[in-house]
């Protein structure tokens, strides 16, 4: 019976009854209207969805795909209509902590002032789920891709397929060494810079909390800066006072361990927003006095340790999902060519002004 519900809202698609973007009938009214169960409804909507023929949004239902491409110029040279509402995708990690929330409001926001349908999909931090999320957005029929790319040592090889063939593509946060590709990402060697510069005035022992794997763009232009400011200092770069054990279990446990361990190390970069908690939790088990004789320095900030002493190097993300979008757009409408634009970080001491917060920004 499925395939006879399948059929009918097939046929109504294709007599233009439901139009693209248009929203199906759900599982229970279609159950009610061909007096089946809601398991043999939803079987064809999935059907349908399997087909790429609709696409799901969750909670909010079922709704009309883009036909394929060779549909559309059909279309066009019939002289039917073509939906009035392009989507564009975005493929993001996860959606958990401030930075990544905040560039996808601002995505939404963005895209919606210019028309835009947003479809959202996760990877995970997954490689090859990243690489499904692609072929199921460009399967929908997406005018575009906004894409967080997951941190890994080799390009993902849909994304370079992508660029290859001049579909139009951001990516956040990252960029492509070597490779022309539109980009929004911060300025991470000046953010790490001018963080780490605030510890060597006070420090002679600096740590690095980070996970393990340095291949990453924006790993390795955040060790760049720090690695300048060290430098700069005449402090020996010492990678053995470098905690990698972040993504481990128990990291506290570990952190505290290393630590004790190293007794020596008086501060501590944090490579990232999670790096920084886990870098002040272990501190303060330790009973650490922040910042008088132990200081922390962060790119990004956990949400629940705004009000303490730690200097943050704080991104953009508000400015960098906009910006994406307006590129995006550019590049749909063969405005412009490739472009990377890099977003300055603002620098926030609350080490030195635990009530007051003192702010710089640097291009």
């Amino acid at each position: 019976m499925y395939v006879q519900i399948h059929q009918f809202l097939e046929k109504k698609m294709e007599e233009g009854v439901y139009k693209t973007h248009a929203r199906l009938p759900s599982e229970a009214e279609l159950a009610k209207q061909f007096n089946v169960s809601r398991i043999t409804s939803k079987n064809a909507l999935i059907k349908l969805v399997g087909d790429g023929k609709a696409y799901r949004i969750p909670g909010k239902g079922t709704f009309v795909a883009e036909p394929p491409r060779n549909e559309r110029v059909r279309k066009e040279k019939s002289g039917e209509p073509e939906s009035d509402i392009p989507l564009i995708g975005l493929i993001m990690p996860e959606v958990v902590e401030r930075h990544s929330a905040q560039i996808l409001a601002s995505v939404e926001t963005a895209a919606s002032s210019m028309d835009y349908g947003l479809i959202l999909k996760q990877s995970h931090h997954d490689s090859e789920a990243e690489k499904n999320a692609i072929k199921f957005l460009l399967k929908m029929g997406v005018k575009g891709l906004i894409i967080f790319p997951v941190d890994d040592q080799v390009y993902n090889e849909e994304i370079l397929r992508l660029t290859l063939n001049d579909f139009p593509l951001v990516l956040l946060d990252r960029y492509l060494k070597g490779i022309e590709t539109s980009a929004v990402y911060s300025d991470n060697v000046t953010g790490a810079y001018h963080l780490t510069k605030r510890l060597c005035q006070h420090h002679q022992k600096i740590s690095l909390f980070t996970a393990p794997n340095f291949a990453t763009i924006t790993v390795e232009d955040r060790i760049k800066g720090f690695e300048q400011a060290l430098e700069e200092a005449k402090i020996p770069i010492d990678r053995s006072a470098w905690f990698t054990g972040i993504l481990e279990e128990n990291p506290v446990e570990n952190a505290i361990a290393f630590l004790q361990a190293n007794p020596d190390i008086s501060g501590i970069f944090a490579m990232n927003a999670y790096a920084g908690k886990i870098a002040y939790q272990a501190a303060k088990r330790l009973q650490k006095r922040i910042p008088e004789e132990f200081s922390i320095a962060s790119f990004d900030q956990e949400r629940e340790l705004d009000v303490y002493p730690i200097c943050t190097a704080k991104q953009d993300s508000m400015k960098m999902g906009k910006l994406a979008v307006e590129i995006l757009q550019a590049q749909i409408k063969n405005e412009k060519e490739a472009q990377q634009i890099i977003v300055p970080v603002d620098i926030y001491d609350q080490a030195n002004n635990p009530f007051e917060e003192e702010r710089e920004t640097f291009a």
